[in-house]
């Protein structure tokens, strides 16, 4: 999916030929009549392919089906976005958006269709792409890619999570709970959550994995990858370490571990601003994870859920005001917008929600001082107080912090804090849910770690270079000291034109493996470059354009200057 719709800014769109003058461009030899012929040729030996293996046996396992649609629906999608590309280099910038507009409005729901209908790492995906920005994914697909948030529909039939809990506990709900929730709680990509409550009177969170999920992520991370050796090799090594802890996912005992881990570390220093549950230990399994009931909103539908009461307050839509946000990170001209301060957003924030505060109090003190004397004649006014809108930039710095504490001074961190992972509790404080994908880091891996978020975050060039090679032990096949610089900054850091230059994330990535491409990738840093765009795709959600490493260097200082006096 990333490669499909990543074709989104508009010098790099191409027109959109229908399929009869592709044809027909194919026989005269012309508009590069050899690239259609090739794809033309490559699509008919697949789909000879695919009758031969649907004849010879479509009804083998679940792997073999999701392959067969993966490679029989997705795959051809791919082949006409890269024909389409190819064809209509040069055009003008107004064909070209509106030719991709056009294959966008046809593909999107095809795809959002074969997401729902294949899930598991396909859902997976659709969840990272609704957190990065918005000039790499078109709205198109952006809109339904933030719905697999929190949105997800649930896959299993009536009573069916009553009876996995019941056959993986060994023992009845009625023996196991006090109360019990047939309505799931929240639904995601590899299992669904229901509320119940012990008999001691706890209220628990019960996740329930869906069958068979771990051979369809199996398939599905074969399948992806086999892909990305064809079409995008830079990701093949970072998507193998993603596979492994991906991997990981499917054993709830282990993520019980991990909870129970995480939430002693956090306990200190951090339990006024977040929560993560404590595991119920005797009732969990392989497939059955039992654990604190963390009462919540999912962040992103919070913010929604506060935006639209701001837009019916100012008589606007919520697609208007979400316009405003997303126009926050473009200047007039429309290049990406300075980088932010959290810390400077965030007491513009603090100083918003107090004067929303102080207008409501004097407009509430009018009308209650009218109630009471002209209003028994005329008639009252009601008294409206306004929800203050969210302060998102304090919000997101206390997630960078968060998992600052937990990369460069625990060693053990969540590999995916994607949106729908974040509950915000009715105390104010954040609830982070899911810890299947956690990432385990040595000393010596957090130091040189620790070293590039500092040098990052001072711009020491010099010293980003000699630690791409020298420490984290990481090779580009001409050896540019610009790449390593580069890399770096984009996965560590950020997303500034300095960096990127022109493009969007997709064609940076190609443009840098077309110039001088990664042959050697230190896996134990794929999972902090996970975290580090995970969190600055949220705020570039939210109309923040920020860098990750000036919020994570205290934390790297931290841990360098405590290995620096323990070594005395």
């Amino acid at each position: 999916m990333m490669k499909f719709i990543a074709y989104n800014i508009p010098k790099n769109h191409r027109a959109f030929p229908n399929s009869a003058r592709l044809l027909a461009m194919a026989r005269r030899g012309t508009g590069g009549g050899h690239v259609i012929r090739s794809a033309l040729r490559a699509g008919s030996i697949a789909a000879a392919g695919l009758t031969c293996l649907v004849a010879g046996g479509a009804y083998f396992d679940e792997g073999f089906r999701r392959s067969l649609i993966f490679w029989g629906q997705a795959f051809p999608i791919y082949l006409h976005y890269e024909l389409v590309h190819q064809l209509t280099k040069g055009k003008s910038n107004e064909e070209i958006e509106m030719a991709f507009n056009t294959l966008h409005d046809f593909y999107s729901p095809v795809a959002k269709g074969i997401t729902l209908q294949l899930r598991g790492f396909y859902l997976k995906t659709a969840q990272l792409c609704s957190t990065i920005t918005p000039d790499t994914v078109p709205p198109q697909y952006m809109k339904w890619c933030r719905q697999m948030q929190d949105e997800v529909p649930t896959p299993f039939e009536s009573g069916q999570a009553r009876r996995l809990v019941e056959e993986a506990l060994g023992q009845s709900i009625e023996d196991l709970f006090d109360e019990w929730s047939d309505e799931p709680y929240g639904s995601a990509s590899i299992g669904q959550v229901h509320k119940a409550k012990l008999k001691d009177g706890t209220e628990v969170a019960i996740k329930i994995q869906y069958p068979r999920i771990e051979q369809k992520f199996r398939s599905d991370l074969t399948n992806i990858i086999r892909f990305c050796k064809l079409a995008m090799p830079q990701h093949v090594k970072p998507l193998q370490e993603i596979e492994k802890q991906f991997l990981t996912e499917f054993d709830y005992v282990a993520e019980a571990k991990n909870l129970e881990e995480i939430a002693e570390n956090l306990s200190k220093g951090w339990s006024d601003r977040v929560v993560v549950p404590h595991p119920i230990f005797h009732l969990c399994t392989k497939t059955v994870l039992t654990m604190e009931y963390v009462p919540g909103v999912p962040l992103l539908k919070a913010l929604r859920n506060r935006l639209k009461k701001l837009a019916e307050r100012e008589g606007k839509t919520v697609s208007q005001l979400e316009e405003e946000f997303q126009k926050r990170c473009e200047d007039p001209s429309g290049e990406t917008q300075q980088i932010v301060s959290l810390d400077a957003e965030a007491r513009r924030m603090w100083w918003m929600q107090r004067a929303l505060i102080v207008r409501d109090v004097a407009i509430n003190t009018a009308k209650y001082i009218f109630n009471n004397t002209l209003g028994f004649i005329i008639g009252n006014f009601k008294i409206d107080w306004c929800e203050p809108p969210l302060n998102i930039a304090a919000l997101i710095k206390l997630l960078l912090e968060v998992h600052a504490h937990e990369i460069f001074l625990d060693g053990i961190f969540n590999g995916d804090p994607h949106p729908g992972n974040i509950l915000l509790m009715p105390d104010g404080r954040l609830g982070l849910i899911d810890y299947g994908q956690v990432k385990r880091l040595d000393l010596q891996t957090r130091l040189s770690y620790a070293k590039l978020i500092v040098a990052l975050s001072e711009d020491n060039r010099e010293e980003i270079v000699r630690l791409f090679r020298e420490e984290m032990h990481q090779k580009t096949k001409f050896s540019k000291d610009e790449t390593a610089y580069k890399l770096l900054s984009f996965w560590h850091d950020r997303y500034t034109p300095d960096i990127v230059g022109d493009h969007n994330l997709h064609t940076f990535l190609e443009a840098i493996e077309a110039q001088d491409p990664m042959v050697e990738v230190n896996e134990d840093y794929v999972m902090t470059a996970r975290v580090s765009v995970l969190m600055r795709g949220f705020g570039n959600m939210m109309g923040l354009s920020l860098r990750v490493a000036p919020i994570w260097k205290p934390y790297a200082e931290a841990l360098l200057q405590s290995h620096l006096s323990n070594s005395k």
